[in-house]
């Protein structure tokens, strides 16, 4: 492409003042990104549309008392216990702690409680209920950490005096949060383990410690611009604490990969100029293999890159906060790394010079010799000789690979697999033994007469007595609150009595008027609590089955909560699913139609990208799910399920990550059978090429990514398992195997419509004088 020759020469020519404005940006997006965190959010958010955020907006404006969102405190002190008076008096220091904040509704202590069924066992603990106003689960999240720290200076105090007090604010807005914050810390860590592999990788690429240390300091200076870009947007967009954590992974891969990618092909120029080195290099040489290297190598990378985007595109329009900003901050930083490999890295180049980009030389002559391209054009050689079994071996190894996400359960992993360290973990571990596990994830039913009449009658009594039944009958229920639930050992006689006259009911029992009953009396309130040893995917079925069981005339039902929160949340990714998939598959073949003009090339692409996917994620099946070898990630055990974002993740962000070595295998292929009509030849050529470079570059991204397959939290260990197997996959299997035995099956149709030969060779050479002798 002459245009990025152009920009080469021009980044040659003015390398300081590149460097300089790159430097003053580093600079400007160090100080933004300072303020990141602060403007980021916890926590998936709220799911527009959804049921559960339709009763969340019902609790919050049409019911005196309603607690769409709930925090529990529990506590736990033997010691404390022989002091009563001591936990009346730390009870009434946290309530007065809390109320100080506006997004608190009401502070509910045990001495508040008048149904027992909500206190906890004798001598198992205490509990306090939080009820917030906040309108929605993002802004419940946002409360949580303020509300921890309100409390955190009395509570450590009266831990000085009985040291065996535990405590956790823990509820539904606490999961997302605190997963999502560990997950931050794992990802630091992660990125800070394959770090030096990273550098043992790229020097034994280059065979020289300058050359292999211009890709980190191309990846960290992308990475920083990228997270003070994303901090300026954070400003006005609510994006998830997560898009740090992918800025950063991604940034750090794509930005080495990049520059693996250019410098190589720089040397190789800079090799073809004075092939008797260490000669000195005239400073027209010099630009000439700087010109040629941009237009070759330099069009790969930008194409790579719209590739990139494509897939971290597709997440942009998923209806989460967490995904969307993962897709967002994915573009970002593919954005920028693009952008500093194009300019910066030139510039680089430029001032370092061919001599001191190989120092040490000593180290040089002993690592960078030509023995790595001889020996990947030998397994070319073997490859397009065999081509049928080279196919057949890596498709069957591929199929393996894949064939247990054939038995995916989709479903979220807790209990033994939510790390112990999360405060959520502790809070509910306590709730657990108090037997009120329950609390965490009480169900909200609303009753709405449909006629906008009232909804509490003594005509609908005996029906909401039998749906109470039916209710209390399922092993998953512990007990059901509500207008004929006030306590267990009540007979339906006495709420026959009591209704009666419902509107005299409501005036001596207030507290069911404000727990229960709307302001304008059309709705009434059921909280089902699921039972102690109840998992999230059996409320989630629970709630599933609840409607099935309310047959009352002139009511509509309505539920919400936290299982109702991830049933929605299932609905809404699997809705994504065929949006997001066929964006990045469509997209995908039109830029590689455009870029390749060859729809055998770019329909063989997209389908040998789909199997380093499903092989990816049939290893995560395999280990996560099934139980083969998780022990040794750390896990206790099989989980049983896979969370249904987990595949959605993994095409995403690997299969544009992956078509770059696709891009950089195909470009160098074309280029020679354009100039030489030999498809044997072409695909020899391209391996033998390309090989070294795209195995140290998917070694780098294996250590990347495998570094979080050790992660604390099991959904990024997930995640970084499937991205890790299916970018080595891709590389050993796919590009060095499979693809280019394709290839040489499909012959001269690879290129259809296009011809190689003769006339094609003047036209290449007359590219490769302008400056691009690639696409």
């Amino acid at each position: 492409m002459r245009s990025l020759a152009t920009l080469g020469t021009f980044c040659g020519r003015h390398a300081l003042a590149v460097v300089a404005a790159w430097v003053l940006a580093i600079v400007f997006a160090s100080v933004s990104a300072s303020h990141l965190v602060e403007r980021l959010f916890s926590g998936s958010g709220d799911i527009p549309g959804s049921a559960s955020l339709h009763v969340d907006e019902l609790l919050h404006t049409e019911f005196a008392n309603g607690q769409a969102q709930l925090l529990v405190l529990a506590l736990r002190s033997p010691s404390l216990d022989r002091e009563p008076g001591e936990v009346a008096k730390l009870f009434d220091a946290l309530k007065e702690k809390w109320l100080e904040d506006a997004q608190v509704a009401d502070v509910i202590v045990e001495s508040d409680v008048t149904d027992r069924r909500m206190l906890p066992a004798p001598g198992t603990g205490h509990i306090a209920l939080i009820s917030l106003n906040a309108k929605g689960v993002l802004a419940a999240e946002q409360v949580l950490p303020r509300l921890r720290a309100a409390v955190g200076k009395p509570l450590r105090a009266a831990q000085a005096r009985y040291p065996d007090l535990e405590w956790a604010i823990t509820g539904r807005a606490a999961l997302t949060n605190d997963l999502n914050q560990f997950n931050a810390e794992d990802t630091k860590r992660a990125e800070l383990h394959a770090l030096p592999l990273t550098l043992i990788v790229l020097i034994f690429a280059f065979g020289s410690l300058v050359a292999a240390g211009l890709p980190v300091v191309l990846a960290l200076s992308s990475t920083t611009i990228a997270l003070g870009l994303v901090s300026i947007v954070a400003q006005s967009v609510v994006l998830s604490t997560l898009v740090q954590s992918v800025v950063s992974m991604i940034g750090l891969a794509l930005g080495i990969d990049y520059s693996l990618l250019l410098i190589h092909r720089y040397r190789q120029e800079i090799h073809r100029a004075a092939p008797e080195r260490p000669a000195p290099i005239s400073q027209a040489a010099q630009q000439q293999a700087l010109r040629q290297t941009m237009g070759s190598a330099g069009t790969t990378i930008l194409y790579s890159g719209m590739t990139v985007v494509i897939g971290m595109g597709g997440l942009i329009g998923t209806p989460l906060m967490e995904t969307r900003s993962i897709g967002f901050g994915g573009c970002v930083v593919v954005g920028v790394a693009v952008l500093a490999s194009l300019t910066l890295l030139p510039a680089m180049l430029t001032l370092l010079g061919p001599a001191l980009l190989e120092w040490p030389r000593a180290l040089s002559r002993r690592l960078q010799t030509q023995s790595a391209q001889l020996r990947w054009a030998k397994w070319a050689d073997i490859v397009t000789r065999h081509p049928a079994k080279a196919a057949t071996a890596s498709l069957a190894v591929l199929l393996l690979l894949a064939w247990p996400g054939m038995q995916t359960k989709f479903g979220f992993p807790e209990g033994q697999f939510l790390p112990v360290e999360l405060e959520y973990t502790r809070g509910m571990d306590l709730l657990r033994d108090m037997k009120l596990k329950g609390l965490l994830s009480p169900v909200p039913v609303v009753l709405t007469d449909t006629r906008g009449g009232t909804a509490l009658t003594l005509e609908r009594v005996p029906a909401l007595l039998e749906f109470s039944s039916r209710l209390r009958k399922d092993s998953r229920v512990a007990f059901v609150q509500g207008p004929v639930d006030l306590a267990d050992d009540w007979p339906s006689a006495r709420y026959l009595k009591m209704y009666a006259d419902v509107d005299l009911a409501l005036a001596i029992a207030p507290q069911v008027r404000s727990n229960f009953i709307s302001v304008d009396e059309t709705r009434m309130l059921l909280y089902v609590i699921p039972t102690r040893d109840c998992t999230l995917e059996d409320t989630k079925a629970l709630v599933r089955a609840i409607p099935a069981l309310m047959n009352i005339p002139g009511l509509r039902i309505d539920i919400g909560g936290q299982p109702q929160y991830y049933n929605d949340f299932d609905a809404a990714i699997m809705a994504a699913y065929a949006g997001s998939v066929g964006f990045v598959l469509i997209v995908t073949f039109v830029v590689l139609l455009l870029v390749f003009r060859a729809p055998l090339v770019a329909f063989k692409a997209i389908l040998l990208n789909v199997l380093s996917v499903l092989a990816g994620y049939g290893v995560v099946v395999y280990v996560f799910q099934l139980g083969h070898g998780s022990a040794w990630l750390g896990t206790a055990g099989p989980t049983e399920v896979v969370p249904l974002t987990i595949p959605l993740l993994i095409f995403c962000i690997l299969f544009g990550l992956s078509m770059d070595y696709e891009v950089f295998l195909l470009s160098r292929a074309r280029a020679s059978f354009e100039r030489t009509g030999d498809n044997t030849a072409s695909v020899r050529e391209a391996v033998a090429d390309t090989g070294s470079v795209i195995t140290s570059a998917a070694l780098i991204m294996f250590a990347v990514f495998g570094a979080f397959a050790f992660a604390r939290v099991v959904l990024v260990q997930m995640l970084g398992l499937g991205l890790a197997v299916a970018v080595l996959a891709d590389a050993t299997l796919i590009r060095s195997m499979l693809g280019p035995a394709l290839m040489q099956v499909a012959g001269h149709w690879n290129w259809w419509p296009q011809r190689g030969g003769p006339m094609a060779s003047t036209t290449v050479n007359r590219a490769n004088t302008e400056g691009h002798a690639e696409p």
